[in-house]
């Protein structure tokens, strides 16, 4: 008898995979000067994952695939980028994300849980 594999396996090994090759370097149109808002977006200290405490950092990244339970979404482009740059909002094909998917532990939880509240 075959072993069922849970629906997230195939999105958590392809992250695994991707994880591997994340890029270390800025993107070119980077610029040198920093405003305020733009480095509490980048601060990654006050997000961090719902179900075992992980932390993203600037270089972590997500795929924009299909994906069955609890996104429900059949329609991902495989755009790869920092979720959290962007609020879950895909730069490829602008599906806005509702769940995130923990690099560490592989568990789903709302986006917006994520963010630390004022307080935590």
């Amino acid at each position: 008898m075959p072993i069922k594999r849970r629906p997230f396996h195939k999105f958590y090994v392809l992250t695994a995979i991707f994880s591997l090759f994340q890029k270390s370097q800025p993107p070119e149109d980077a610029t040198d000067t920093v405003d305020q808002s733009d480095e509490e977006e980048s601060n990654y200290s006050r997000i961090r994952c719902p179900l075992c405490r992980w932390q993203p950092n600037a270089w972590s990244s997500w795929e924009c695939g299909e994906c069955d339970y609890p996104e429900y979404f059949f329609g991902g482009c495989g755009a790869e980028w920092n979720t959290f740059d962007t609020r879950g909002l895909c730069p490829g094909c602008g599906h806005q994300w509702r769940f995130t998917a923990c690099l560490s532990c592989a568990g789903w939880s709302l986006h917006e849980d994520w963010y630390a509240k004022d307080g935590e």
